[in-house]
């Protein structure tokens, strides 16, 4: 199944099609407006397109252990490769060619998201392409080996159109917010970079500065636990996504990098989701932390940390933008038609108001990971008194009603999730304190979990069905319940709790697919949810039904794109991604699966 292709330098990330396009790329960070928006609109709302000249298929593959794309080009007269990447340190994309046919670059940036027509400047080897009602542009530049070639590039500026002759080439569009005098000094250094190239670019397949990228890339990977378990490639594919969903500043993880990708083509179920959520990132810095990345998660427990407000809730909203500040609601693009006629576009995301109880515990459960894994007492130490604060915030107001981890808008109520994660919050809160000698502290947040415990036990459990239900004395079931064994509330053989899985086979299980739920405010829940069909895996793992777990995982693995990447929800027939793409979460449970998996068929010791 051919999709787009995710390409990030950790501060932004592009995607890129089938057809070698780039539809989608927000400058100078992930949460940015875009310079190319063709993804959620058309040809006017901004894309880079380099292709030949004469009939050609394409075929894409990433630089192995990269997220650098590598797009081939075969026609009748000769083949061209492009190598894709956005600079690592600097708001830039790098299109390095080697072709043996004339091609066709579209340069066609809009700023704001489609919005604003750019205005073109010639300059040396390129042009500019300013945002007239701002102070920032785009200077796009053409390298070539020999670098006489570039007198043989034809253009047509207002048009954004080059032709290239056969040869080698680097494209760079690097974006700059500053005043004119420092535009035409970038492009001049721009230039005289590219003049100054080692002659790689003419005798290798890559040249210096790829070079670097693919380190940088390789090195991630190589400082991780080695891994030797079943679907290698996978499993570095999806840590190679979280590593590009992280902002490299400050460590901060983004759900997704893309907005208003349709849950369900022609309907509204879209959202923006190039924020740093509290559930989400803790999700990833606990695959991190699982796969051996401690600094990676570390420096995400930091970033959250830090954003702690003192007075009110710990966690103001339930995400934040990259630089930890708040996002103020959300609106319609009203000019974008959208990814398949699906409206409106947003930016920005309203969920931001809601009561979520259950991510202080996501994110405190990470921390204890992290404490328990790497037994690092002084970040313990120096972070207390606002991990305090965390807890004692959720053992004075678990009792309140919320929106619970779907985030459903005006369904406020007593989610059983939601109470599950206070429970964590404090029993895990209260081994943090004993960890550093608070034990009159620990033994009350100890006591408010077995309150919380009990409370989950009678208002959260259905006798009649036999089952945990989704909310407090309600019927229907969602796949968060199978949480419970995994944060060790309960054993996964508990009698409850198999009840409770068998309630979900039974509503919620289509094949291989989970649904998260059956319905929410918006109608009947359209898609499966991938994520949750991992949480099903891992559950099976916990059981002993490995062979189950096994045939789960290779279904779904069979369902990524071509390129291994998969969005939020899937359709349950094909495979196609839905939902912002690609999904934090969905890699997540590739990667804690793929370990759990690993260590369940290990040769048991003697």
């Amino acid at each position: 199944m051919e999709f787009y292709g995710f390409v990030s330098n950790s501060h932004t990330a592009c995607l890129i099609g089938p057809d070698g396009s780039v539809d989608w790329l927000a400058f100078p960070r992930f949460d940015s407006p875009a310079v190319f928006a063709r993804l959620v609109g058309n040809s006017d709302n901004g894309y880079f397109r380099v292709y030949p000249e004469e009939t050609a298929t394409a075929t894409q593959e990433y630089v192995e252990d990269t997220n650098i794309l590598k797009t081939t080009w075969r026609s009748p007269s000769g083949t061209a490769v492009i190598h894709d990447y956005l600079t690592i340190g600097r708001p830039e994309l790098r299109r390095l060619i080697r072709t043996e046919v004339p091609l066709i670059v579209e340069f066609r940036p809009r700023f704001r998201y489609g919005l604003i027509q750019a205005a073109p400047e010639a300059v040396k080897s390129g042009a500019i392409f300013r945002n007239p009602l701002e102070r920032d542009a785009l200077v796009f530049v053409i390298n070539s080996k020999p670098h006489a070639l570039v007198q043989n590039v034809s253009v047509s500026l207002n048009h954004g159109i080059w032709r290239l002759p056969a040869g080698r080439f680097e494209l760079i569009a690097q974006y700059v917010a500053d005043d004119e005098e420092h535009l035409i000094d970038a492009a001049d250094a721009i230039t005289q970079q590219m003049k100054d190239l080692a002659d790689d670019i003419e005798a290798e397949p890559l040249n210096h500065a790829l070079r670097q990228n693919v380190s940088f890339w390789r090195h991630r990977l190589e400082m991780l636990h080695p891994y030797s378990g079943p679907h290698k490639e996978a499993y570095h594919r999806s840590l190679l996504v979280l590593f590009g969903l992280t902002y490299q500043t400050n460590g901060a993880i983004i759900a997704a990098p893309t907005t208003s990708l349709p849950e369900t083509f022609g309907e509204s179920r879209q959202w923006d989701y190039r924020f740093a959520w509290v559930r989400d990132g803790s999700y990833a810095a606990e695959a991190l932390l699982e796969a051996g990345d401690h600094i990676g998660a570390r420096r995400f427990l930091d970033f959250l940390l830090n954003c702690i407000d003192l007075q009110g809730k710990p966690f103001a909203a339930p995400f934040f933008h990259v630089d930890g500040t708040l996002i103020r609601g959300e609106h319609s693009l009203e000019w974008l038609p959208g990814y398949k006629e699906s409206i409106p576009v947003r930016e920005g995301n309203a969920a931001t108001r809601q009561m979520q109880l259950d991510i202080e515990g996501d994110f405190l459960w990470t921390v204890w990971r992290y404490y328990e894994l790497t037994q690092d007492r002084e970040f313990l130490r120096f972070y207390w008194h606002r991990i305090r604060v965390l807890v004692q915030w959720v053992e004075s107001n678990h009792h309140l009603k919320d929106a619970s981890l779907w985030e459903f808008r005006d369904q406020d109520n007593y989610y059983t999730h939601s109470q599950l994660m206070c429970w964590v919050a404090l029993t895990y809160g209260a081994f943090m304190a004993e960890a550093l000698d608070a034990r009159n502290i620990a033994e009350r947040w100890r006591k408010s979990a077995e309150h919380i415990h009990h409370l989950i036990n009678t208002d959260g459990y259905n006798q009649t069905l036999g089952s945990y239900t989704q909310s407090f004395k309600g019927e229907a079931v969602d796949a968060a319940l199978l949480l419970m064994p995994l944060y060790g509330f309960c054993q996964a053989d508990d009698p409850r709790f198999l009840g409770t899985l068998t309630q979900i086979e039974k509503q919620l299980v289509t094949g291989h697919w989970v649904y998260r739920y059956a319905t929410d405010m918006l109608g009947t829940a359209a898609h499966p949810f991938v994520l949750a069909t991992f949480w099903l895996a891992r559950v099976y793992i916990r059981l002993g039904r490995i062979h189950e777990a096994k045939k789960l995982m290779e279904a779904l693995l069979s369902y990524r794109t071509n390129l291994g990447l998969l969005g939020e929800h899937a359709d349950e027939t094909s495979g196609m991604p839905h939902g912002n793409f690609p999904q934090g979460f969905s890699h997540i449970g590739v990667v804690m699966t793929l370990l759990e998996l690993a260590r369940a068929q290990m040769p048991k010791k003697p």
